[in-house]
């Protein structure tokens, strides 16, 4: 196939379109199709959209003349699908108070940069694909999207949204999968299976389309199978229990950091504590910054360390750091946890790894005009670059045995859960703040991802949000306790203090085995194009 700017037409002739063998209607296919799929994340859920929306993209690449024009294709498909993925990031920069210009902006930037990565999934697959039989197509696909997902998903800004498996988080049995081979896994069945339809969609049908196919139902019915199988074998009783508080204070983001306001928030806390219950519990989970001020990370906070000596309990407390302690010893303000014991002492902490960009530290700041700032971006003005923790911190210790810590944004990262169950966590606990997100597609995105962390490592997650979701998600993805969003309240839920699973998953053992040979795979195949075109004496 040609990889020049000109190419022969189906009926030899040549065609002058500027996109050749893609033309306009066909990128508004591509566009139509990843728009699509993006509709079965939350809260829309429309999930088999997912299972046909590649069509056009894989059906068009595949056709097109050159590699360029094979990812003009991907591009279009992964910037409709995350431009109505990511539209409520409009709305949440409009809360912040960001002009309407710069908040469509935004959007339009992410859908781009997150677009880029369709973009090369569709220039390796076409390129890639030179050297392979027509029926390994399928093959290449989907191992050219599963090798630049798991590569993007060490560096990019990720908002919740972008891994394709998360268009199934509906399908409890289908997710089960990622106990095996993490998100990639569902990831490379789904586009295993969009590439095989789309060779059998093309007019040019043959024999070599059906194995694939056939192969790719298969091994999406098996996942499913084998899910259904895990979930009938999940015990309805597992054992003794231990009760957890988890507060959702509903505390409005105008409000947080005004000083005027801290008292009131404050006594909001005491009076969900307050509240009438049948047993003292064992853990107390405050949401993400719930103390409205600059705390120092080495001196319990005290307004949770006298709850928990009340409570006889532990409390796990969101705060904001200081620049440095009382002794000097830290430096560099922090999103951040405290736990406190029973006896009120500080009982361990720890910081934020992955910082939101724009949210915790704006990137290139310097080189950010001041006329920018002042005329459309005020708000970077309040933002403080906050400082991001150890990527190995010490577990903490409560009833459940090591329990690790996700701050908000850190949940979307599969590979911080992982390490963390690796290193012996048998309890995920994610505190958050939703409300910048408002009631849109946001905080849910936000919210279901937790069910693949929970599937993917094997264990229970506890989830305090400021607005919600708050929940208990337990090691086979089921929900069994939760707080609307939106509700303001204390959810008390019952944890089982055995682990179900005490050697985890075979994903937290082996980690990405599965990105990792579709990124062998792919190169491979790519070597092998390149080293045959340098071989081939031109004619």
């Amino acid at each position: 196939m040609p990889r020049g700017g000109l190419h022969l037409a189906e009926g030899g002739g040549v065609t002058s379109s500027p996109y050749g063998a893609v033309g306009l209607a066909q990128l508004g296919a591509v566009a139509l199709g990843g728009a699509l799929t993006a509709y079965g994340l939350p809260s829309p859920g429309l999930w088999v959209f997912a299972w046909f929306g590649l069509v056009p993209l894989i059906v068009a690449a595949n056709a097109a003349p050159t590699v360029c024009r094979a990812a003009l294709c991907g591009f279009a498909a992964g910037f409709a699908y995350h431009a109505v993925a990511a539209h409520w990031i409009y709305a949440t920069c409009r809360f912040a108070q960001v002009p309407a210009v710069v908040s469509a902006l935004a959007v339009v930037a992410l859908a781009a940069v997150l677009g880029a990565g369709w973009a090369a999934v569709a220039a390796l697959a076409r390129l890639a694909s030179e050297s392979a039989p027509r029926g390994a197509r399928p093959l290449v696909w989907a191992a050219a999207w599963t090798a630049v997902a798991s590569f993007e998903a060490l560096w990019t800004p990720r908002v919740g949204m972008d891994l394709l498996a998360y268009t199934q988080w509906s399908n409890l049995a289908l997710l089960q999968a990622g106990s095996w081979g993490g998100p990639h896994l569902l990831d490379f069945t789904l586009v295993l299976f969009n590439a095989a339809l789309a060779g059998v969609w093309r007019d040019e049908r043959d024999d070599a389309d059906i194995p694939a196919l056939a192969a790719a139902f298969l091994l999406a019915a098996g996942a499913w199978a084998h899910g259904a199988a895990v979930l009938a074998a999940r015990p309805e009783s597992r054992g003794p229990v231990g009760r957890v508080e988890i507060l959702q204070p509903r505390v409005d983001q105008y409000h947080k950091w005004s000083e005027t306001w801290l008292s009131e928030i404050l006594a909001g806390y005491d009076e969900l504590l307050s509240r009438p219950r049948p047993a003292a519990p064992l853990l107390v989970v405050w949401p993400e910054t719930s103390i409205p001020r600059w705390t120092d990370r080495a001196e319990p906070v005290p307004e949770a360390a006298r709850w928990a000596v009340k409570l006889g309990a532990q409390n796990l407390v969101g705060i904001i750091a200081s620049p440095a302690n009382a002794s000097g010893a830290e430096s560099g303000p922090a999103n951040a946890v405290q736990l406190i014991a029973p006896d009120g002492r500080l009982d361990g902490r720890y910081a934020k790894r992955q910082l939101v960009p724009f949210g915790e530290f704006v990137p290139l700041r310097r080189f950010v005009p001041r006329f920018v700032i002042d005329r459309w971006l005020m708000i970077l003005d309040n933002l403080g670059d906050l400082e991001a923790g150890a990527a190995r911190q010490p577990l903490l210790q409560t009833a459940w045995g090591p329990t690790a810590v996700t701050i908000c944004y850190e949940a979307i990262f599969p590979r911080w859960p992982r390490l963390d169950a690796a290193r012996g966590a048998r309890l995920m606990i994610n505190i958050t703040n939703d409300a910048w997100y408002l009631d849109t597609w946001g905080p849910r995105q936000h919210y279901r991802i937790n069910r693949f962390r929970a599937i993917e490592n094997r264990l229970t997650v506890i989830r305090s949000g400021n607005n919600g979701i708050s929940a208990v998600i337990d090691p086979w993805g089921v929900t069994t306790a939760e707080l609307a969003l939106n509700e303001r309240g204390r959810l008390d839920a019952e944890v089982p203090l055995q682990d179900a699973f005490p050697g985890r998953s075979f994903y937290t053992r082996h980690g990405d085995w599965l990105g990792a040979s579709c990124l062998v795979f792919v190169l491979l195949a790519v070597l092998a194009v390149i080293l045959k075109d340098s071989l081939v004496s031109p004619i």
